[in-house]
């Protein structure tokens, strides 16, 4: 007589299926984590530049410090500003972020920068009043956010808020419908957290190794996506092994 117990090739193909999909479910859900936090980190990063500029210009105004060392002052602090908003964000973001500029600009280059833009000189030929003006111009320029990423910033954290939601939504109906409600809770929040830290850890790593060029945001963010994906499908198979479904 047949073994009445042995899983059948249906049973086996539902599970390889229900592991994919807590697979994509955790991916969406890292996704939709960092696309939020690299929005929140870029706004920061205008607000925080903003603020700089602004206490710089007043200080300027009151007599308390030379428009020249306000102007490298303002530099330097947009530079390291700049460069802990990019720690704060993803693989992705930073990748993307460092296609754009890699590193922060000096004070000397951004002085012939303004002094032809606004005197169509160099800064060395400049009068004394003409190079205080430059100098205004620089700290008024390192609280401007470049518009075309501040667009992405918002278009990134809009699709990040979506992301979630259809996780969440998926993971309550997952929750709804189990038998055992508390190991699904925990599930749901395994996969979550897999997919997270395996897709950051991926991202980093591909750059470290040299996979993936630190200016490359195609090839880091495809790593992240692997990277999450496997992360996710490995914590639910294991997480299956270790706490099996309740039978029927």
């Amino acid at each position: 007589m047949a073994d009445t117990h042995a899983a059948s090739p249906t049973s086996g193909g539902t599970r390889t299926l229900e592991e994919a999909l807590a697979g994509l479910q955790g991916t969406a859900s890292q996704f939709g984590a960092l696309c939020i936090n690299d929005a929140r980190a870029r706004l920061q990063y205008a607000r925080d530049i903003a603020v700089v500029s602004d206490e710089l210009r007043v200080a300027v105004n009151a007599g308390h410090i030379s428009v020249s060392d306000a102007a490298a002052q303002a530099v330097a602090l947009r530079n390291r500003i700049m460069d802990l908003a990019r720690r704060r964000s993803s693989p992705t973001a930073r990748a993307y972020a460092m296609r754009l500029k890699r590193d922060g600009r000096g004070i000397s280059e951004l002085s012939e920068k303004y002094a032809q833009r606004l005197y169509s000189s160099t800064f060395s030929d400049l009068s004394e009043g003409r190079q205080a003006s430059v100098f205004k111009e620089i700290i008024r320029a390192s609280g401007r956010p470049d518009e075309g990423v501040m667009r992405l910033a918002h278009q990134l954290g809009r699709a990040g808020r979506r992301l979630l939601l259809v996780s969440l939504a998926v993971a309550v109906y997952d929750v709804v419908e189990a038998d055992d409600k508390p190991r699904e809770v925990i599930r749901q929040s395994a996969l979550a957290g897999a997919g997270l830290i395996g897709g950051l850890a991926a991202g980093s790593a591909a750059v470290a190794a040299g996979v993936c060029a630190a200016t490359a945001p195609v090839c880091v963010g495809a790593v992240t996506f692997v990277g999450g994906l496997v992360a996710t499908y490995g914590t639910d198979a294991g997480f299956g092994s270790l706490y099996p479904r309740p039978t029927r």
